[in-house]
């Protein structure tokens, strides 16, 4: 076991501090407004939805938006499992937490989004199902893979707490972590699959709009380029998540795994925009990109946002962490104007067609992005999550033994993972 094979659960800070109880609140009002939103339906003053964007901030921004920025397990793991980048390892679980809270808030928001919840129990009759619907492979893959495989990957800090800290639950936890371990093969596969899978989709939702997605955005490599857009999301997520971790409660972070994030992150971005580039010169659409219009601009803010970030990263400025936290950002924030782009900043279905979410939309939206922060403040600070070194463990073994005398925290069987 190397110096960083080990992750450690912020402990000696208090769960229920003046940070939890503004987040609270805000998730609060956002789930009241949902339910208000359930009982007078989607009319004026809720939504600023129309026939021309029936689609609102709570799929284009929850869905399309937000599924990218968490597609840190997806991203992650695959360079980990698949390009060997055995070093990532580390920051795992702080990628899977990330992602697993990202789909369920944003499954959440589908649900609230749905026009009549009242035939919400149909999902459970797949003879019902409208098998036309170019939605429907969304809905069930992602349904799917935040309630398998993320769910899953996301048990065994849970079992681990309930070893440590419960010890009558330590046989059932065992039990449970050796069953996981004899499926946990067809999880990942699954878990490389399904975000494939419904982040293509996503894209190709966007192929139907036709021309009034502007050209700049509408090609039929849609698809492939949304899901690439979301691998670098991913890792903007992650690293973004480990340096507010230290910041926030002074955890070290291993500069090996930063480097090789952002190395990533680089190729990724990189390889990305010159993709996008050539496929807008091979369908002659170039002329549209230097033509002075609101459509040009907004491209030109999107590819300098991702590609710029990247550079400073590659060129080695990016060592200063305060600078790579402020390049992930910027990145980040590329990254999701892009993916909302499509769906609303460059979709124009009609002259004169306009739409801008209205507070309870906003409300709600900040509502669950707040619940998922919540999540994993709660999560991190309760379970072994962010990657520490054996000295910190250690350091935590000793504060839990001196908080709760007669806490085992050694001597367990070795389980293999």
């Amino acid at each position: 076991m190397t110096r960083w094979e080990r992750s450690v659960p912020v402990y000696g800070v208090p769960v229920l501090n003046r940070g939890f109880w503004g987040l609270l609140i805000v998730v609060v009002i956002g789930l009241v407004l949902s339910g208000f939103r359930e009982v007078v339906g989607l009319g004026s003053g809720v939504s600023g939805m129309s026939d021309p964007f029936a689609w609102g901030l709570w799929k284009n921004f929850n869905v399309m938006v937000l599924t990218g920025l968490g597609s840190g397990g997806f991203a992650v793991g695959i360079a980990a499992w698949i390009f060997n980048r055995t070093r990532l390892h580390q920051v795992m679980r702080v990628a899977l937490l990330t992602s697993f809270l990202a789909y369920s808030t944003g499954l959440t928001m589908l649900g609230i989004d749905v026009g009549r919840p009242w035939n919400f129990y149909w999902v459970f009759m797949p003879w019902h199902w409208n098998l036309a619907s170019p939605l429907l492979e969304v809905a069930v893959c992602i349904t799917f893979y935040a309630t398998v495989p993320l769910l899953l990957e996301n048990l065994p800090p849970l079992f681990e707490y309930l070893i440590y800290e419960f010890p009558k639950w330590r046989g059932f936890a065992e039990s449970c972590e050796k069953a996981l371990t004899k499926v946990y093969p067809y999880v990942i596969g699954l878990a490389y699959i399904l975000p494939i899978m419904h982040q293509s989709s996503l894209g190709a939702l966007m192929l139907l709009g036709g021309d009034r997605v502007h050209a700049l955005w509408q090609t039929p490599c849609l698809p492939l380029i949304y899901v690439w857009a979301a691998a670098f999301l991913g890792y903007n997520c992650v690293v973004l998540c480990l340096l507010l971790a230290k910041v926030a409660w002074k955890r070290d972070i291993d500069p090996e795994v930063l480097a090789e994030l952002n190395k990533l992150t680089c190729w990724v971005v990189f390889t990305w925009t010159a993709f996008r580039f050539l496929d807008i010169l091979v369908r002659g659409k170039i002329l549209f990109a230097l033509i002075p219009s609101y459509f040009s601009c907004l491209f030109w803010i999107e590819t300098i946002l991702i590609a710029g970030s990247a550079y400073v990263l590659y060129s080695g400025k990016g060592k200063n962490l305060q600078t790579m936290f402020l390049a992930h950002c910027t990145c980040a924030l590329g990254g999701m104007i892009y993916r909302f782009s499509p769906t609303t900043l460059a979709f124009r279905p009609r002259n004169g067609a306009f739409y801008f979410p209205t507070a309870i939309e906003l409300l709600v939206s900040i509502g669950f992005m707040a619940l998922a922060v919540l999540g994993y403040i709660v999560a991190v600070k309760k379970l072994a999550i962010l990657p520490a070194s054996n000295d910190d463990w250690l350091k935590m073994a000793k504060y839990e033994e001196q908080v709760k005398p007669g806490i085992q925290l050694t001597g367990y069987a070795p389980v293999e993972h």
